[in-house]
């Protein structure tokens, strides 16, 4: 048994160096399935961040405070509705789809009948409430006919970030930050061109019309193409779906999703109902980049979680590469950016620079154990444990939450840090000989 191709072996030799020799070494990296969909995934995380960026600052400057406000109201109250809804469906096609053979497409239909199901009834609650309770003038009042293309862009949202998980679980990632680059021009496109007309709620308009124009591309590019080479690509190593098994890994996984996004969520609440809205100002850019920093560690993992799911023989070795490129990335980013903290928050103003600097150090250095951590939930998700990564997830929720609202007196803004940090180290130290004993292969 042999670890996956690496992209350079031996030391440098005469003729071996240069632009050539660096071309080659980076077809012989990217002709291996697991690198080449764990850089696309980091990519799409670049272009996703970048875009994201570029879009706000184009709504600030092309329309009024108000309308930036409820736009930005509006799509982060779909992006949560339909996170909630999704079950978490794409976490089990990226751990279950690689085996699936042909069962695939029935694999890949049940997950999209269940998020768009589960979707419409909690967008149309969510719409009759902001339609019956919010009074006009609110900026969550939805009228009847906006209350509808809440609901049906909340759908086509969750369908379209499934589509993600779908490619992802096929081993083809690489049409991921193709499909969202594409996304966040025509996104780009559409906010400046409906300025200029009478369209109301044009922030939202522009977040979700390009989702109608690219869904159905995307759809007939997995049907037609991907899942046929899939099924046939597979087929020696198809294993029956067992739905009891999918339903239990769907629940511990959305029960950790919930806790996780209880703890992510509310700390922007907690900072400023603790410390005050000037706080809660500080804390932005520096979660910001700490969230963008942990998505590439996301991205890295789930390519493993689909590949190693496919050849569980050799995860671990596989998840050795994959360290190894974690140490050559998101490690030195990280590095990088606790370094250069005090200049990229002087770009917000003096006042981020003097309240943040230490925060944003904080958080890049418990990014190192993170990763530890994101190895174990890793593992657990191979091994279809993912009631571990609830009560984990719990445990970090509370502990945050609970350690900020303790410290928050004496340490500031900063408590936020120390106690992100704190709780890394804790949780990292707890789980790293479970990490080394798979790393090593060796046997439970």
């Amino acid at each position: 048994m042999t670890e996956p191709p690496r992209p350079t072996s031996g030391a440098p030799t005469r003729g071996r160096t240069g632009p050539g020799h660096a071309l080659a070494a980076l077809r012989r990296e990217l002709s291996v399935p697991l690198f080449r969909n764990t850089y696309a995934l980091m990519l799409n995380t670049v272009v996703n961040s970048g875009f994201g960026l570029l879009y706000w600052v184009v709504a600030a400057r092309t329309y009024p405070e108000t309308e930036v406000g409820r736009g930005n109201a509006l799509t982060s109250l779909m992006l949560l509705v339909s996170i909630l809804t999704q079950l978490n469906v794409g976490q089990a096609l990226v751990r279950f789809l690689p085996r699936a053979g042909s069962g695939s497409a029935r694999l890949i239909g049940s997950a999209y009948g269940l998020s768009a199901g589960v979707g419409v009834l909690g967008a149309a609650g969510v719409a009759v409430y902001c339609h019956l309770l919010r009074p006009e003038g609110d900026p969550l009042h939805m009228s009847a006919g906006f209350g509808a293309w809440f609901v049906l862009s909340t759908v086509l949202w969750s369908l379209f970030t499934v589509q993600d998980s779908v490619l992802t679980g096929l081993r083809e990632s690489i049409w991921i930050p193709l499909e969202n680059g594409l996304y966040g021009v025509v996104k780009l496109v559409v906010l400046v061109v409906v300025a200029e007309t009478s369209i109301s709620d044009g922030v939202f308009t522009s977040w979700t019309l390009p989702v109608v124009g690219l869904i159905v591309p995307v759809a007939l590019l997995v049907f037609r193409r991907l899942l046929p080479r899939h099924v046939a690509a597979t087929r020696a190593v198809e294993e029956p779906l067992d739905r009891r098994a999918i339903v239990r890994y769907m629940g511990g996984d959305y029960a950790g999703q919930v806790f996780s996004q209880a703890g992510s969520s509310f700390l922007p609440v907690l900072v400023v109902a603790l410390l005050g809205s000037a706080s809660g100002a500080y804390f932005l850019p520096a979660q910001t980049v700490f969230v963008a920093i942990n998505m590439l560690t996301l991205s890295i993992t789930s390519s493993l979680v689909a590949e190693a799911a496919r050849d569980p023989d050799r995860a671990h070795l596989h998840a050795r590469a994959v360290v190894r490129r974690l140490a050559l990335t998101v490690l030195p980013a990280a590095v990088v950016m606790a370094m250069a903290a005090p200049w990229v928050l002087h770009l917000y103003g003096a006042q981020y620079a003097a309240n943040a600097t230490l925060l944003l150090q904080l958080f890049m250095a418990s990014v190192l154990p993170r990763v530890v951590v994101a190895l174990f939930m890793t593992l657990n998700r191979l091994r279809n444990r993912t009631w571990v990564l609830a009560v984990l997830q719990g445990v970090q929720a509370a502990a945050l939450i609970g350690g900020v609202v303790a410290l928050h007196g004496p340490l500031g803004l900063n408590a936020v840090g120390w106690v992100t940090l704190g709780v890394e180290l804790l949780l990292a130290l707890a789980v790293l000989p479970a990490v080394i004993r798979w790393l090593r292969g060796t046997p439970r």
